[in-house]
């Protein structure tokens, strides 16, 4: 049975679709990587491929054939592109690796507007693709004052709202979790919200952020902007780039992510390894002069 995980954010700039593309990279299954930001920036485009051409893909020309009243469930594969070259080894070695994909997003700031009546449709295709046994990684973007698309809640297996341990980003998620909160319920969906943290202990570890904002961290991703341009940039790759500490630990929270997901479960809470941060470190409750950080968006 397939897994839906849904990424998002509440404001700024967190780290929704590098993250989103690490797992992806990292995911131990086959796996679907979905751009559904409604504030389209074609960042995965841009910077992990390197601007290669996604003529005839993607959500716009699955939009263009719901118009059309052609069904988008036997379109949607085709829409897709690698996100992987098959390598030196070519197509045999290719064929032994989980398959990875990806459904290019938005083109223009309004296509968004007149995707919503193609919400439900897409919802239902990715949901078939259970039974081709490949996982769905959905980058929703911001969450928004319009919340986010209810039919990819109400598919959702897990929504992981992407944060950095800092005190701004985490004084503006809790402007939103009451309204992500009723949505999900508004929705039917089985999820139960978590948190994916990027650049734990920065000063807040995941006991801290957990406690103060009533959500689980589930997964934790260090912070490596270095290597993190790669992929966001089409920074060059250095030496070794896929042992390297984001992809490694990408790896190790996909792992513990994807197997905690099984037919309608939610994600178990604890984060990522039991615990550790994904790179394998403890995660830190205090900041680095040894003080512990004050209330997260004050005392209550």
């Amino acid at each position: 049975m397939m897994a839906l995980v849904m990424l998002c954010s509440a404001t700024g700039s967190p780290g929704v679709t590098t993250s989103a593309l690490a797992l992806a990279l990292g995911w131990p299954r086959g796996v679907l990587l979905v751009d559904c930001d409604r504030d389209p920036a074609q960042a995965v485009q841009a910077g992990w491929l390197r601007a290669a051409p996604v003529a005839s893909r993607g959500l716009v020309d699955l939009a263009q054939a719901h118009r059309e009243l052609q069904p988008i469930a036997p379109l949607l594969w085709g829409r897709t592109v690698p996100l992987l070259d098959p390598g030196p080894e070519g197509a045999d070695a290719a064929e032994q690796a989980p398959v990875r994909r990806f459904l290019p997003g938005f083109t223009h700031p309004g296509s968004a507007v007149v995707f919503e009546p193609v919400w439900v449709e897409l919802a239902e295709a990715l949901a078939a693709l259970s039974g081709s046994g490949v996982d769905v990684i959905v980058d929703a973007g911001r969450i928004g004052r319009g919340g986010l698309p209810r039919p990819l809640l109400a598919a959702a297996d897990a929504v992981l709202v992407v944060v950095r341990s800092t005190l701004r980003s985490l004084a503006a998620v809790r402007l939103h979790l009451d309204d992500l909160r009723s949505s999900l319920e508004e929705a039917a969906s089985g999820a139960q919200p978590g948190f994916l943290v990027v650049g734990p202990g920065m000063p807040y570890g995941d006991a801290e952020i957990t406690g103060q904002l009533g959500l689980p961290v589930v997964a934790d991703l260090g912070w490596r902007p270095e290597q993190a341009a790669v992929l966001s940039d089409g920074v060059t790759a250095p030496r070794r780039f896929e042992q390297r500490g984001l992809l490694r630990g990408a790896r190790a929270a996909a792992s513990a992510l994807a197997s905690s997901l099984g037919p309608g479960g939610a994600p178990r809470p604890g984060g990522a390894a039991g615990g550790e941060r994904a790179d394998g470190a403890p995660a830190a409750v205090v900041r680095g002069d040894g003080r512990v950080p004050a209330p997260i968006g004050g005392a209550r």
